[in-house]
């Protein structure tokens, strides 16, 4: 199984609406060959609930995503993938290698990371996607007892993320990297198929330089 962890929100709206973000699109890449829980939190609304319903449809579960009924699920338009993220925000956060949504969206915490790891406990694989260092910490933790791989993927203009385990793989992209969640969706299914992610990175790397789907 593995397990993708990261801010989601809706792109689009009504029944037409679809999960956007690069944890989704990762998430929804590796679920094509593999088990995949998406670990995240959402408002408790009609747009999350389109979010959950496409998510189900493409074989992404979700029992460890969050529904917050005190704040509403993002939404952008249709052709974006991406949102927003408020300058201010993000200074004033506590924040490493990461991107934050919005003022007011919903965000995972490390409480929520924790009891979500503790619940999904057979997973070869975990990709964090934009997290806090408090966020980090859990992950590596868990990772580590459980003898799994770790992927971080961390916004490349922020600053590094510190003390990570050599054997982690850390990937610079943002939201809107063309093809990256497919990619890497692809690299931790090869994963958890069980080839070693040196062999999974060079195959998926080599189609990435080729530009062959």
């Amino acid at each position: 199984m593995i397990v993708v962890i990261g801010a989601v929100f809706a792109r689009g709206t009504g029944l037409d609406a679809v999960p956007g973000g690069l944890a989704a699109g990762i998430a929804l890449a590796a679920a094509a060959e593999s088990r995949v829980e998406l670990v995240a939190r959402i408002g408790d609304d009609p747009a999350g609930d389109a979010v959950l319903l496409a998510l189900a449809a493409a074989g992404v579960g979700h029992v460890a995503t969050l529904r917050d009924p005190a704040r509403a699920t993002l939404i952008a338009p249709a052709e974006a993938d991406t949102i927003d993220i408020d300058p201010d925000v993000a200074a004033e956060a506590d924040i490493s290698g990461t991107a934050l949504p919005p003022a007011g969206a919903p965000t995972l915490d490390s409480g929520d990371v924790d009891l979500a790891l503790r619940y999904l406990t057979d997973f070869r694989a975990i990709v964090v996607v934009h997290p806090t260092e408090a966020v980090v910490n859990e992950v590596i933790a868990a990772a580590d007892y459980a003898g799994t791989h770790l992927v971080i993927v961390a916004d490349p203009h922020a600053p590094a993320l510190l003390d990570l385990p050599d054997a982690a793989l850390v990937v610079g992209a943002s939201d809107d990297a063309a093809g990256f969640g497919d990619l890497l969706g692809r690299y931790v299914a090869a994963v958890d198929r069980g080839e070693a992610p040196a062999t999974a990175f060079a195959i998926l790397s080599a189609v990435a330089n080729s530009g062959r789907p």
